[in-house]
């Protein structure tokens, strides 16, 4: 599995315009992020600072302004930021949040055909094997008295 990305939700929205237009000024930048969050130039210049010293900005200088540029592509790092996401959830657990997934996001006839030839051609397994350390789940292969005791509603009530 990929290393997650170090990025902020703010530092996202900065990277979105930089992949939307392959590269951008800071200007350019802070004009589309002040249309949609009503950030000001220094607000994104501190943004694109970080990104910069994380080593996701890379600045390139053009007459007396800088260009901004990356080389992280956008499908990859979005790769990256949904298996860190799928790395923290039991893995008996995940179809459940892709069946959420599915019936929250609007698709089109053809995005909905592939998701079913996706899924027709997904090979399917016996059982899906817990793979959280103990006491860090709920599902049954972890319940132990010693780690998350089986408590009767009286007796959560009692303790709080």
């Amino acid at each position: 599995m990929s290393e997650t990305l170090n990025i902020s939700d703010a530092e996202w929205e900065v990277m979105r315009v930089v992949w939307a237009s392959g590269e951008s000024t800071s200007k350019e930048i802070a004009q589309v992020l002040n249309d949609k969050r009503g950030w000001s130039q220094s607000t994104v210049k501190t943004l694109i600072g970080r990104l910069s010293s994380k080593g996701y900005l890379h600045a390139r200088k053009e007459a007396r302004h800088f260009v901004y540029i990356t080389h992280l592509e956008e499908p990859e790092s979005l790769k990256r930021e949904v298996e860190g996401m799928l790395s923290r959830i039991c893995s008996r657990k995940k179809p459940n949040l892709l069946a959420y997934l599915i019936e929250k996001i609007p698709m089109v006839a053809e995005d909905r055909a592939m998701l079913e030839e996706v899924l027709q051609n997904k090979q399917v397994v016996a059982e899906v094997p817990c793979d959280c350390h103990p006491g860090q789940c709920t599902c049954q292969l972890h319940a132990s008295s010693t780690i998350l005791p089986n408590l009767s509603l009286e007796e959560i009530k009692h303790e709080n």
